[in-house]
């Protein structure tokens, strides 16, 4: 008999990510059935609600902020409520309150992952080298070639407005994080934040400190509040015999499969063969997610690569090309390059 999990999962959807979310559901029940199951919906409808209701200990909450047809404004919202996402355990009785991303899967039970021992927030940090991949094309002539520059750092300073000093050097995800219920209450401060610095009803509005929204605005809370949580590695994808696999964000798996994700394409089916074994309702899938399409999938999945592959190829060649025209251009001219 399996112990009750310590912990409660929460998940935020939209009517695009209802069969995602709904796999990610499966998968969690298929390996801990008693596992508590939070969804922060955005405007989803009864018939939405229903495939995740059936499912015993999963429970649907209606979000403060409706969705939104305003381009760029649904990252944004979807961001703010992750806040709102984890105060959805504030009444209940489990220690730990886990948000995971909804185009995840789980690969085995969770259980020892998603309840560790110290009181903390679990969430991944960036390297520096990381970092340096996402900021190099927000560096202006003087800054470092390194880090996180220098005008990210001064806006989220004056936003947060405690601490003149960062005391982190990087960032730190957003999503698939562990927080326990001592430090429940920083879920508030963070979405108080997002709802002052991000703007979804204008998102050209937002400044472009915050251009990964609820990431941004959680490492600058890190950075330079006075009495942040203690933040500690999370711990999901510690054991790949039993981890989160998380199969996003683009492209989206259940419309197309990358080969590197394909490794879980038959994990997918046996939770969906589950359900269905067990006469719970199924959305209507896609043809990315039916067995008898896996021929197809496997062969545009391989095809893709190759594409990939030859465009990588001709942008190497395209780039020397190029850059040696000046030069072959000098010569024809008799002069030298310098």
């Amino acid at each position: 008999m399996q112990n009750h999990p310590k912990s409660v999962v929460t998940i935020i959807a939209d009517s695009n990510y209802v069969i995602p979310v709904y796999v990610l559901v499966l998968s969690l029940k298929f390996f801990q059935p008693a596992q508590r199951i939070h969804i922060l919906g955005i405007s989803l409808s009864a018939d939405d609600k229903a495939f995740f209701t059936q499912f015993e200990n999963v429970f649907v909450f209606d979000s403060s902020i409706p969705r939104s047809d305003t381009p760029g404004a649904m990252r944004i919202i979807a961001d703010i409520l992750k806040g709102e996402a984890l105060l959805t355990a504030k009444e209940c009785n489990e220690p730990w309150i886990a948000l995971l991303d909804g185009d995840c899967i789980a690969t085995g039970n969770l259980d020892p992952y998603l309840a560790p021992n110290e009181p903390a927030l679990y969430a991944r940090s960036r390297t520096v080298e990381e970092d340096d991949r996402i900021f190099r094309y927000y560096r202006t002539p003087g800054d470092p070639e390194s880090g996180i520059p220098e005008r990210f750092l001064k806006r989220w300073q004056e936003d947060v407005g405690q601490n003149k000093t960062p005391a982190r050097a990087t960032t730190v995800l957003s999503g698939n994080l562990v927080l326990h219920r001592d430090l429940l209450d920083f879920a508030g401060v963070w979405q108080t934040y997002m709802e002052k610095v991000l703007v979804y009803s204008d998102p050209s509005k937002t400044d472009p400190a915050y251009y990964m929204p609820a990431e941004f605005a959680l490492s600058a809370w890190l950075m330079f509040a006075e009495n942040p949580p203690p933040v500690r590695d999370v711990l999901l994808n510690s054991n790949p015999s039993a981890h989160l696999a998380h199969l996003g964000p683009a492209p989206k798996y259940w419309r197309f499969w990358r080969l590197k994700n394909l490794r879980y394409f038959d994990l997918v089916i046996r939770f969906l063969d589950h359900a269905k074994e067990q006469g719970y309702a199924i959305p209507l899938l896609p043809s990315a997610l039916k067995k008898r399409n896996k021929f197809l999938i496997v062969s545009v999945a391989f095809a893709y690569e190759i594409l990939i592959m030859l465009r990588r190829k001709i942008k190497t060649v395209y780039k020397r090309i190029v850059g040696n025209a000046p030069d072959r251009q000098a010569q024809r001219y008799g002069r030298t390059s310098i």
